[in-house]
């Protein structure tokens, strides 16, 4: 499980989140992130395509993200969300929430 960054302000998200390394993936995240968001990166798209199953802990991981990038002057999306991320985010009645930080399609 990892966060890859492919170009400046593009990443994708490859593998499996799991309770056991949820912490790992949103700390090693959020550095990388980080360094995107202070140097002043307008956009930052974070592609779900790559990931294996979308579950809470996926979704945990994904709010940190989002929450993380309110505090820059940066859009900040994710694109290729899978259906049953948008169904958990359904569940628990943030949908809107994550419908809001979905990537236009270009």
């Amino acid at each position: 499980m990892s966060l890859e960054r492919l170009e400046p302000g593009h990443y994708t998200l490859r593998g499996i989140v799991t309770f056991d390394n949820a912490a790992v993936v949103e700390q090693t995240g959020r550095e990388l992130l980080l360094n995107e968001l202070t140097a002043g990166q307008p956009q930052i798209r974070i592609s779900l395509k790559e990931l294996h199953q979308g579950d809470s802990a996926t979704l945990s991981v994904c709010l940190s993200w989002l929450r993380l990038s309110g505090n820059f002057d940066t859009i900040f999306c994710f694109s290729d969300i899978p259906v049953e991320l948008q169904a958990l985010a359904k569940v628990c009645g943030i949908d809107n929430l994550l419908e809001a930080s979905s990537c236009p399609v270009s």
